[in-house]
């Protein structure tokens, strides 16, 4: 565990040096717009070479390190809740800050989605019109995308094209704008943490150090601009305000907005309407008796607000359900860390047909997914809405035909608020060493290769804290 001796500006000022090393990824590493190119290449030609790339992948390395260490060094202990006067939200934005005006860190979507933005502005839907249509995007669009048409709901569309539009449909400051959406669920966040913690009883402090320092959401949320952060934010505020007078109906209303950015939040929705009304009981308590009746009528008029606000929010340019159509991308078509598409390309490999493993692929990651969602509905119900939603978002996110390291913090920013373990605690700290890492080493070694060798020092680190620590996230 790295010292604490160290006063708290000298580890903020490590993980910012740390946050301005992994920066520098883009810019040696995937596409830039023309004019940001010619700018590295006049001033730094070296960077976007042999030699460039594979410093900048060490530096990255170095700086994930860095956050990470920093990350542990500002962990609240046992009665600390004093140290709420730490300035957590200034941290976790100085944090961000190397990573505002550089380019989408380890990931091409922005670029989709500024195409897509671009394509609602010129009067066209993203919905029938692939993403390979001309524009000033299209360049940095991922190839396995050109020929797919937008995936994202109606929300998440008119938000990316209002960032086109005010950035003049510019290649470099359209794409970099799109870390407003991510920045702002951020926000929304940090906002509902401690009211949020209050309500369920845990640490206002160890929120805000888990949600806002964690350096896989600072790199791969804000460095990565993926609009995941909205969806969670406004998951996060429906829990605060299920709690609050006609708190059924707000919270419902939220994850309507959360699943008009992106669709995985419809998964918090039963957590949301059960915290709404049975509160969140601790594991340490007797289990009460499940009110089913009352628990599936919940459902049923959270179902029918959430929805209602989803439809209301699809209306404007007729957007609706498009997302929905055959030629939607598939998250499955790009290289991933999930071992279900690990196994699929050795199928190929093999000279098994497409249309099998696809099939298959489908098939397999719907099982799991299904056993997963009734062993934590069973473990958890409607008197542990808060695990409940955290396990949800979970299964969905990792037990799926395609895994990116961003999938984990689906669930991670709930954790929090459901009282973990000392054991959950460190799986999750070990988790976000190892995805800091794999998601850096593919950019040039293959997932079933990175992915093994960032579980190295995850396990290792993982290991020497069970010997040295007994404290829980729960406890700070």
């Amino acid at each position: 565990m790295p010292s604490r001796r160290l006063p708290t500006p000298v580890w903020v000022a490590v993980g910012m040096l740390g946050s301005a090393l992994v920066a520098v990824l883009p810019f040696a590493v995937g596409y830039l717009p023309g004019g940001a190119e010619g700018l590295v290449e006049r001033n730094l030609p070296w960077l976007r070479h042999a030699f460039g790339r594979y410093l900048s992948r060490v530096l990255a390395v170095l700086g994930s390190v860095l956050l990470f260490v920093s990350w542990l060094a500002l962990r609240p202990r046992h009665g600390e809740e004093a140290s709420h006067r730490r300035p957590w939200r200034l941290i976790a934005l100085l944090w961000s800050l190397p990573f505002w005006p550089v380019p989408p860190v380890m990931t091409a979507d922005p670029y989709a989605y500024a195409a897509q933005g671009w394509l609602l502005n010129q009067g066209r839907n993203p919905y029938q019109v692939a993403m390979g249509f001309p524009s000033p995007f299209t360049e940095g669009v991922y190839p396995a995308w050109l020929e797919t048409t937008a995936v994202y709901p109606p929300l998440s569309l008119q938000l990316q094209g209002f960032l086109v539009w005010i950035t003049g449909d510019d290649p470099y400051w359209a794409v970099v704008a799109m870390r407003l959406i991510a920045l702002a669920g951020v926000a929304l966040m940090l906002i509902a943490a401690v009211p949020l913690a209050r309500l369920v009883g845990v640490s206002g402090t160890g929120a805000l150090w888990a949600i806002g320092l964690n350096p896989l959401l600072q790199v791969q949320l804000i460095g990565g601009m993926h609009n995941d952060a909205l969806m969670l934010g406004f998951i996060l505020i429906a829990l605060w305000v299920a709690r609050l007078r006609g708190g059924l109906f707000w919270g419902a209303a939220m994850i309507g907005v959360a699943a008009a950015v992106k669709q995985p939040a419809i998964l918090a929705g039963p957590g949301v309407v059960w915290f709404a009304l049975f509160g969140d009981h601790s594991a340490r308590t007797p289990a009460l008796p499940v009110r089913w009746g009352r628990a599936i009528g919940g459902l049923l008029v959270g179902g029918a607000v959430g929805g209602a606000v989803l439809v209301l929010l699809s209306l404007p340019d007729r957007l609706m359900f498009g997302w929905l159509g055959r030629y939607a991308g598939s998250p499955s078509l790009v290289i991933n860390h999930s071992p279900l598409s690990w196994f699929a390309q050795l199928a190929l490999r093999w000279g098994v047909r497409f249309g099998i493993v696809d099939r298959t692929l489908t098939v397999v990651s719907a099982l799991l997914m299904l056993a997963a969602f009734i062993w934590v509905l069973r473990r958890f119900g409607p008197h542990r809405p808060i695990a409940f939603t955290a396990g949800s978002l979970l299964v969905f996110g990792l037990l799926g035909p395609a895994v990116q390291p961003w999938y984990v913090l689906w669930g991670g920013p709930v954790i929090p608020f459901a009282r973990p373990s000392a054991r959950v605690v460190r799986v999750c700290l070990a988790v976000v060493l190892l995805l800091l890492l794999s998601g850096i080493l593919q950019e040039y070694l293959s997932p079933p290769i990175s992915v093994p060798l960032a579980a190295i020092p995850a396990l290792a680190w993982a290991y020497w804290d069970r010997r040295t620590r007994t404290a829980g996230l729960d406890s700070v």
